[in-house]
Formats: C-alpha cells, sequence, structure tokens
C-alpha cells in the first residue's frame, strides 16, 4: 500500500477533502455558525475529521454527495494525507540529557482530561504492539519492563496503516531531538 498516494493525486484529494467537508457541514453546521467556527480552520476541520474517521469505508465515501469512489488502500492513504501523515506520537528529550520520554496513556486510552497522561522513560520498553480498539480501528502500544500496557499514539489507525505508524514509532523512540510524529 503506498500511503503517499495523495501526494501524486492532490487534485482527488483536494475533491474528497471537499465533499468530506459538505458532510461535516451537513452535521455540524449549526455548532460550527453558533461558535463561530469554519471547516477552513485546520484545528475545528482535524478535530471533526477525527470524529468521523473511524466510519470511513467505501460504502462511506460511496454516500456522500458527489460519492466518491475509494478502496480501503485510498481511505487509508486519505487519512494519513489528512493528517500530515503523524500519528499522534510525542516523544520529549532533554538537550544534553540521554534520557528519551514517550507520552503514553493508561486505561481509558481516550482522553481524560489528562488524569490518563503519563510520560515512559524510553529505555524501560520491553515490548511494541497495538491494540484494536473498534473493527478496523488500531492504537499503538508499549510494553514497559514492569509489564505495564500503555497507548502511546493519539490518533486511531486503520489496519492498513499499522506498519507506517510501527515504523514511525521506531523513528520517533530513536529520536535525539524529540517532537511530534
Amino acid at each position: 500500500m503506498d500511503i503517499k498516494y495523495y501526494d501524486e493525486h492532490s487534485g482527488e484529494f483536494d475533491t474528497i477533502t471537499q465533499t468530506l467537508k459538505k458532510e461535516m457541514e451537513k452535521i455540524w453546521g449549526d455548532s460550527l455558525k453558533k461558535n463561530g467556527d469554519t471547516l477552513d480552520d485546520e484545528s475545528v476541520y482535524g478535530q471533526l475529521f477525527e470524529e468521523l474517521q473511524y466510519n470511513f469505508s467505501p460504502e462511506s465515501f460511496s454516500e456522500l454527495d458527489p460519492a466518491q469512489t475509494l478502496n480501503e488502500d485510498q481511505i487509508a492513504a486519505f487519512v494519513a494525507r489528512s493528517r500530515r501523515y503523524k500519528t499522534g506520537i510525542t516523544v520529549k528529550c532533554v538537550p544534553g540529557k540521554p534520557h528519551r520520554w514517550l507520552k503514553g496513556r493508561i486505561e481509558p486510552f481516550e482522553n481524560a482530561e489528562g488524569n490518563n497522561l503519563i510520560w515512559i522513560d524510553v529505555a524501560a520498553i520491553e515490548y511494541i504492539g497495538a491494540g484494536m480498539q473498534f473493527e478496523d480501528q488500531y492504537y499503538l502500544s508499549v510494553t514497559t519492563r514492569s509489564g505495564q500496557t500503555y497507548r502511546v499514539n493519539d490518533f486511531r489507525l486503520p489496519g492498513r496503516l499499522l506498519e507506517s505508524a510501527h515504523d514511525t514509532l521506531f523513528r520517533a523512540l530513536n529520536s535525539t531531538t524529540g517532537g511530534d510524529f
């Protein structure tokens, strides 16, 4: 699967994005107006995109107006490009120090007002894996030497993006500068 498919087909990507924005407008238009928000604001679009993305399927895109024909690989590539190829992994490094810290979450794995957030010493990671959250929606996980397992990415991942997401996690763990991956 080529997750960068839409880099070479940007016109198609833009068409799908505009069609999806029309659907979002139907769903959340009143709320957007009430709050003075717009889908042209990247953070607003991104938040609503995440609300919908776990429902994406070839059938859901064919029901849009105008209908879009996408297969599972194209949907995964669309999700990846829409997120700018980020998986929601955060690593912190202290300049001049060997320690690296990976942001993780304990159950519940979704955001819970910060009370489930934990920083994991990268040196303590024993295993790297993934867990299924919903049908074809996964999250990356790490298990430490103490046997605790943590979710380490903010976004739900279509199964077709797991390999790429693991590659990103390995890159993040090897980072000497930290950042958002």
